[in-house]
């Protein structure tokens, strides 16, 4: 749905203050997944319709300087980006990829048919690429050299043209022509229009080409630099001039737009028109959209007589009689105009159908008139009987009586010129009158300033508002099949005629403000709501609903300047202030205009496409790449997920249902929040699923946007858990067998108790026997063990006459081993040294491990034959590898010794051993050395 004028589309505006990271546009595009994208001289911003976001130079992006020129999406959901020093990448999902560099700042990328590319670059010309089978591309080939190029289009007939400093150019894969003109020296911006005509913007206007002459588009514009020139989808021209605004050209009427109208600078870069059919158009001062908006605003500038309206009145199926401060408009097909055929002043207040034709009029100064055809003629006056001049509500009822709704009470005015004044002195809830309206019953409802009552048998009769939250002021009606609806300062009340009962919908049942001043209902069953702060909708169905109890709150959605409204102020304080045509357009009154929607425009916008992208990822708190990234490591306690709806138009009001199948396979409704949260999330396989839709609108079709899965802690993983699972069984299984066997040997087990107990501890006085004479580490007998063998082969010694020889060894430096590596390398050095003794100690050699690092030798020998024997066993110590125990690790001992000759007790023995010992150790170590008597 294309506006009729310029004028009508709702202008959204963005700068640097706004999120830009810079007020030039030099470039547009939209990806496939929906993303709109901005090229400026501080990097691409991405906008979501709520945020943008900056991607500039670094090594994410690969860019080489934050200044972009060229903006390109391709049919892979890519997009390409060129700019200063040569900088060209694109980005394909989450990643970024390099490109090699141009020679200087690249204007424009061509991806053509074959995946080659083309670059325009400044003051170098255009340089192309060949894509190789592997997707990477080839060595550049100059297509055109020495010249700024500023802009490639590929024609329908996959032909490649260039715009330039120079004028237009067609190029092929080595050559290039150019197409001589004397029309323009400069061709600054090429597109293809519908019928592939090509379509340039030059210095000298806009022109349009179609592969054999060039003819000027439109010659109002021949002497003026185009920037920009491209044809939208309803086939309008849009035009971006270098000092003039912005200009479309459509079946010949030519508008603008410039900085004067609301357009942030009259220099225009960029272009472009997105899927929900809106304009974007970046300038050198900021970015602004052009957007069909819910409402339109018919004000003064397009003809309306005065914008400050009062009153709007539906006199026929096409037609509007408005009245406003300055006087009466008609408004037909969108379009206003004066409503009386000479120049007359009126503050018009009321309006309604009259009987015989024409419309009562009620004004501010001039009391009641009525119009017919262009004319309009004093009815009543306070001449006349009426209590003031001033009118503000007007009634015909169905006997046709006139009823005259005043600030002093309301006037009857019967068939037969017969007049009534009630006044509050006859029953009349208050005096200051400002709506009328009659009900299926025959009732005159009267609104008032303090109340609301109704006209029946000659009487009124009053409703009783101090229970509705103290409603007073009733501003208007809406009389529809066994109701009425009254809109008041403190919500809507329903009046039901069967049982004369009220009942509020407000704040307490969930609307947002007090205030209501009028009540239309649509075609579709939604109530359409007027008040000085925009216009609310509500489903009627469920209004009833809530009036009946059956529902606790009202479900609305709010409209104001950003839908379209010029003012967002609506007018109330007389009637009618809203009216509906047979087309099902809705007008209200407000401080700017008539305020216009068509509900079915809007069902138009919430059908618009709502492409739905997944934003960011994070595991606990760490972003990751959703697409390199479908694991979820094991023990990570948060999933978080941020999507959007990529709806442009209305992006505040989408709203999000998502599922995490695997987890729950019930949709969590989110109303308008664009995350989710899952936290300890069991093992196993996800897919996280989003839907949206505009208020009141149908669910998109569900979109898997993250599958993921769920890494298992150890004990989570099944093979453990099948084993934990068979070994329980197994467990219970032996212990069912063990049970029945236990209780078929009870019997036998009763009398071996007591041989078994005894055997038992037999065993155990055998092993803690053992253990109390051998070194747990090396098997070796202890120090206690040795003791009691030294002094038994020490006796025995002397009674035989034999020689006993006693060595004590120590390993050198053996702090120097547990400090540098550790005490348990240590203990693997003992017990691998133990093992070298072993293999080396003659057959009647007792080896003892003493304490620590020494050990005790106790043989029979001479003096002569023991001196060789140790020194063969020290020697054998110091060759010994010990790598196995630690990379380069060398082992020496010293060696005490003396024998039992001359001495008659064993402790002497071990003293002049030891002795001997630390005298090896004060010679050097690594050594053999002997005390005897």
């Amino acid at each position: 749905m294309t506006p009729n004028s310029l004028s009508d589309y709702y202008v959204d505006t963005w700068t640097s203050t706004e999120g830009l990271p810079h007020n030039s546009i030099n470039a547009i595009a939209q990806t496939q997944d929906g993303y709109l994208w901005f090229a400026t001289w501080e990097g691409v911003a991405r906008y979501n319709g709520l945020e943008f976001r900056l991607f500039d130079r670094g090594p994410i992006t690969h860019m080489l300087d934050s200044g972009t020129r060229a903006l390109v999406s391709d049919q892979n959901n890519s997009l390409w980006v060129g700019g200063a020093r040569g900088s060209l990448s694109f980005r394909t999902g989450f990643t970024w990829h390099s490109q090699p560099a141009a020679p200087s700042m690249v204007n424009h990328v061509l991806i053509d048919h074959s995946g080659n590319q083309w670059l325009a670059i400044e003051g170098q010309g255009v340089v192309r690429r060949q894509k190789n089978a592997d997707g990477s591309y080839g060595e550049s080939v100059w297509i055109l050299e020495n010249i700024s190029a500023y802009r490639l289009i590929k024609s329908s007939a996959n032909e490649i043209f260039v715009g330039t400093e120079s004028g237009l150019y067609q190029l092929s894969e080595h050559s290039s022509s150019r197409i001589e003109t004397t029309q323009f020296d400069k061709a600054y911006y090429l597109s293809l229009s519908h019928n592939g005509d090509l379509l340039l913007g030059t210095n000298r206007g806009a022109w349009r080409y179609d592969g054999k002459e060039l003819s000027l588009i439109d010659p109002r514009i021949n002497n003026t630099v185009v920037t920009v020139v491209e044809q939208d989808s309803a086939g309008n021209i849009w035009l971006g001039t270098i000092n003039k605004g912005l200009a479309r050209l459509s079946e010949n009427t030519l508008e603008f737009l410039d900085a004067s109208k609301g357009l942030p600078n009259n220099r225009v870069l960029s272009w472009y028109q997105d899927i929900e059919s809106s304009i974007w158009v970046g300038t050198n001062g900021g970015l602004i959209r052009l957007r069909n908006a819910p409402f339109m605003s018919i004000t003064q500038d397009k003809g309306l007589v005065g914008n400050y309206v009062r009153t709007v009145l539906s006199i026929d199926d096409e037609t509007l009689l408005v009245g406003t401060s300055n006087g009466l408009s008609i408004i037909k097909q969108s379009c206003p105009e004066p409503a009386l055929n000479d120049d007359i002043s009126l503050s018009v207040l009321s309006l309604a159908n009259a009987s015989d034709g024409g419309a009562w009029v009620g004004t501010y100064q001039n009391g009641l008139m009525k119009w017919n055809n262009g004319a309009i003629e004093p009815i009543l006056t306070d001449k006349e009987g009426l209590p003031t001049n001033e009118v503000r509500a007007i009634l015909e009822d169905s006997q046709h009586n006139l009823w005259i709704g005043t600030p002093f009470g309301v006037v009857k005015k019967q068939p037969d010129g017969t007049m009534q004044h009630f006044t509050q002195q006859n029953g009349l809830s208050d005096d200051y009158v400002m709506a009328l309206a009659e009900d299926e019953l025959g009732h005159i409802w009267v609104g008032t300033g303090v109340g609301v009552g109704y006209w029946d048998n000659d009487k009124f009769e009053n409703l009783e508002l101090d229970q509705l939250e103290q409603a007073q002021y009733a501003f208007g009606f809406y009389i529809e099949p066994g109701y009425v609806w009254i809109a008041t300062d403190r919500g809507i009340v329903r009046y039901r005629l069967s049982d004369q009962s009220s009942a509020l919908v407000g704040r307490p049942q969930g609307l947002p403000i007090d205030k209501f001043f009028q009540i239309q209902k649509d075609d579709d069953g939604y109530f359409w709501l007027s008040s000085n702060r925009g216009i609310w909708k509500i489903n009627a169905a469920r209004a009833h609903d809530v009036a009946d109890g059956k529902e606790s709150s009202i479900v609305f959605e709010h409209f104001d300047e950003t839908d379209g409204m010029a003012s967002s102020q609506a007018n109330g304080g007389s009637n009618p202030a809203s009216a509906k045509l047979s087309s099902g357009s809705i007008y209200i009154a407000t401080a700017k205009g008539v305020a216009s929607i068509h509900p079915n425009k809007l069902h138009t916008l919430s059908s618009n496409p709502l492409p739905l992208v997944l934003q960011s990822v994070r595991f606990d708190s760490n972003y990751i790449n959703p697409e390199a990234m479908p694991i979820v490591p094991a023990g990570t306690s948060r999933v978080s997920i941020n999507y959007v709806g990529l709806g442009y138009v209305m992006s505040e009001r989408i709203e999000y249902r998502t599922k995490l199948e695997g987890f729950d396979n019930t949709w969590s409704e989110r109303r308008n929040t664009r995350s989710a949260e899952f936290t300890n999330l069991r093992p196993g396989h996800y897919k996280f699923l989003v839907s949206a839709r505009y208020p009141y609108g149908n669910w998109t079709e569900a979109k898997v946007l993250y599958e993921f899965d769920v890494e298992p802690l150890f004990w989570q993983r099944k093979e453990v858990i099948v084993f934990i699972i068979l070994s329980l069984l197994a467990l219970i299984g032996s212990g069912v067998f063990w049970r029945i066997q236990s209780l078929k040997r009870s019997e036998l087990r009763l009398k071996q108790q007591v041989a078994l107990q005894t055997h038992e501890l037999r065993s155990q006085a055998t092993m803690f026997e053992k253990l109390s004479h051998e070194d747990e580490l090396t098997g070796l007998a202890n120090r206690r063990a040795f003791d009691s063998k030294l002094k038994e082969l020490f006796d025995k010694a002397r009674e035989s006459g034999e020689v006993l020889q006693l060595a004590v060894l120590d390993i050198d430096h053996f702090k120097r081993i547990n400090d540098k590596y550790s005490h348990l390398v240590g203990d693997h050095a003992i017990v691998e040294v133990v093992d070298a003794l072993k293999r080396h100690i003659e057959p009647n050699t007792l080896l003892a491990r003493w304490g620590g690092e020494e050990f005790t030798l106790l043989f029979v020998s001479d003096t002569h034959q023991s001196d060789d024997y140790l020194e063969r066993l020290r020697s054998a110590i110091e060759a010994h590898s010990f790598d196995n125990v630690a990379s380069q690790l060398k082992i020496t001992v010293s060696i005490g010794v003396s024998s039992s000759e001359y001495l008659s007790d064993y402790e002497d023995l071990l003293k002049l051993a030891d002795h001997a010992l630390l005298k090896a150790k004060r010679n050097g170590r690594n050594r053999v050395e002997r005390i005897s008597v």
